[in-house]
């Protein structure tokens, strides 16, 4: 597939939710800022106990385009998603985690063209061949992928309600893609990998980590469930893994 040129690409902004990413985010932030036609780049460290901060105070020197925000105390991903998205001036958002590897241009051009070229309310990134566990992950669950790409304006919306919560956040986007009717297009990322809990934290913590991870999008869930107005949770779902194959 064809994907834009840099001469049609505007306001696209990326965000990037950080939280003890110290011994990854360089690597990424050297990717995303070599991506010329990127209007704005804004991390926001999630009350960080590492040098994850200082590293995104070093590239915003380096780099005009970059903004590094700080959280006073950890949030969870959905607060720091909504801080960096309130702090755009561009278009469309773009969000990337932290940790990944193997990224280059021509993942980012694939991910914002369908918002671009198909009007969809939202894209998103689906693993392949970067890593067995990230592989096995985005295969059976490729909607709670952290890299999207949506409206800014829409995201600020989507976002808002969920900034209370802290793993649930893809889980809430995948709802309100879902209540409200989004066309959703999924693009596969060829290469790319992050860091499984269990690899940051070794096993145990690791491990504890992802159930307290289901444990929240499971609460967001419920909340979705009761809510009013998303009466049509309950017949997403009973789709949901369904809709979760690639």
């Amino acid at each position: 597939m064809k994907y834009q040129t840099q001469d049609n690409l505007q306001n696209i902004g990326v965000v990037i939710p950080a939280f003890n990413e110290g011994n990854n985010l360089r690597a990424v932030l050297d990717t995303v800022c070599a991506i010329p036609w990127f209007y704005q780049i804004v991390v926001v460290d999630d009350g960080s106990t590492d040098d994850t901060y200082v590293i995104a105070k070093q590239a915003e020197i380096r780099d005009a385009r970059v903004l590094a925000m700080r959280l006073p105390e950890n949030q969870g991903k959905a607060a720091a998603m909504l801080a960096g998205v309130r702090a755009l001036q561009s278009n469309l958002v773009m969000f990337l985690d932290a940790d990944l590897k193997g990224i280059v241009e021509n993942h980012f051009l694939a991910l914002c063209a369908p918002l671009r070229n198909d009007g969809c309310e939202m894209a998103i990134a689906v693993f392949r061949h970067g890593g067995l566990l990230t592989d096995a992950s985005h295969i059976g669950a490729p909607y709670l992928t952290g890299q999207r790409c949506l409206h800014r304006a829409v995201a600020e919306q989507a976002l808002t309600p969920l900034a209370g919560t802290r793993y649930g956040v893809e889980m809430g986007l995948t709802i309100r893609a879902k209540t409200h009717g989004w066309r959703v297009q999924k693009v596969i990322w060829m290469g790319v990998t992050h860091q499984m809990k269990e690899q940051k934290r070794n096993i145990l913590p690791g491990i504890k980590s992802r159930w307290q991870m289901y444990s929240q999008i499971l609460t967001v869930a419920i909340q979705a469930r009761n809510s009013r107005g998303m009466r049509r949770y309950s017949k997403v779902t009973r789709q949901f893994y369904k809709l979760s194959r690639p």
